[in-house]
């Protein structure tokens, strides 16, 4: 069964290392050709302490956002990975705001 979401990291701020890690197994072949082309909605993920760790673009079935999958980035990859704990997304007045 294909995932019914995709993202990419496409900024680490803790190692650099994981710029282009995308997520997760399963996901299209058009999901992975879109996330490379640059489309999505863009998140970013937060520490505890509000410190700044990973953003990277989603593509969702609902890409008005709201549902469980845009949590997904953060615990498919940001809080196993280096521990975050929060994800925000751009609200109707483009800053960006916690789920």
């Amino acid at each position: 069964m294909s995932a019914t979401y995709g993202w990419i990291i496409t900024n680490d701020k803790v190692e650099g290392s994981d710029e282009g890690t995308m997520g997760p197994h399963g996901m299209s072949d058009a999901m992975v050709a879109c996330l490379e082309a640059g489309e999505g909605r863009t998140f970013k993920m937060f520490d505890d302490d509000g410190e700044h760790y990973y953003t990277g673009r989603i593509i969702t079935e609902d890409e008005e956002g709201g549902s469980e999958d845009d949590f997904a980035p953060l615990d498919d990859f940001g809080m196993p990975n280096a521990g975050a704990t929060e994800i925000r997304y751009r609200n109707a007045e483009g800053k960006f705001e916690t789920l």
